[in-house]
């Protein structure tokens, strides 16, 4: 069997989001698809609307995973801190160790995330941190002992 859980994260503007995940994030294989205008027809969107500014689908990859989004077409996004992602390497493993604590500190020297955990080792020995983004989404950073 070969399951996965892909995050999908929706956005009032995925083409500005996107953005903000490249220069911000370093996100790579980043793709946006607008809708055709028989997906706009079908939900129900003005005729009048720019078709290239919307976004049906959309993703890129963080750290080699993948993270899949689009426009809100139901509805404005709520900012909900119920949802967290948590980026999950083995502590052992050196080079995903490094790239971990890479992306936390290219995001923290950034200025474009807000820290609430500082990543760092804790009492456990795991090495833990949180960031939020500035679209309220919580990243976990998790080096554990496998």
């Amino acid at each position: 069997m070969s399951i996965k859980l892909v995050p999908y994260l929706t956005f009032e503007n995925t083409k500005e989001a996107l953005q903000y995940y490249q220069d911000v994030f370093g996100a790579t294989d980043v793709y946006r698809i607008s809708p055709t205008a028989k997906q706009a027809e079908d939900l129900s969107l003005n005729a009048d609307v720019n078709l290239e500014d919307l976004t049906f689908q959309a993703g890129f990859k963080l750290l080699g995973l993948d993270v899949q989004c689009a426009d809100s077409f139901y509805g404005q996004t709520v900012i909900s801190s119920t949802v967290s992602l948590m980026l999950q390497v083995n502590l052992k493993d050196a080079d995903e160790t490094q790239a971990l604590k890479d992306l936390y500190n290219r995001l923290v020297k950034s200025d474009e995330v807000k820290v609430l955990i500082t990543l760092d080792k804790k009492t456990t020995g795991n090495i833990y941190g949180q960031i939020v983004d500035k679209y309220g989404i919580t990243w976990i950073f998790n080096a554990v002992k496998e």
